[in-house]
């Protein structure tokens, strides 16, 4: 499994903008080959700060996924309401 958590900062006052188109890609992500979470949640003390998290069954899921239409084009979308580039990092989950 593959998780990958990211950090995203919008500007003031846009994200409302921000959360509704991110529930229109939810779903679309999802149906992805290989997506087993996608979430995103808002800071309780800092309303521009959002973190992202997913997970994959494995790197082909996160290669599908970063080469969809849908995903390149929520970040067309969202880049001019985003505070400089998301900072991402990826885990892989340790199980049994």
């Amino acid at each position: 499994m593959v998780v990958i958590a990211a950090v995203i900062r919008v500007n003031a006052g846009q994200g409302a903008e921000f959360e509704k188109e991110f529930l229109l890609l939810q779903p679309k992500v999802l149906r992805d080959p290989g997506a087993i979470a996608y979430a995103m949640h808002r800071c309780q003390d800092d309303p521009c700060k959002y973190f992202f998290y997913e997970k994959y069954a494995d790197d082909a899921a996160v290669k599908y996924h970063t080469s969809t239409p849908h995903f390149k084009g929520f970040f067309q979308k969202m880049g001019p309401l985003m505070q400089g580039k998301p900072e991402i990092s990826y885990y892989q989950e340790i199980t049994k």
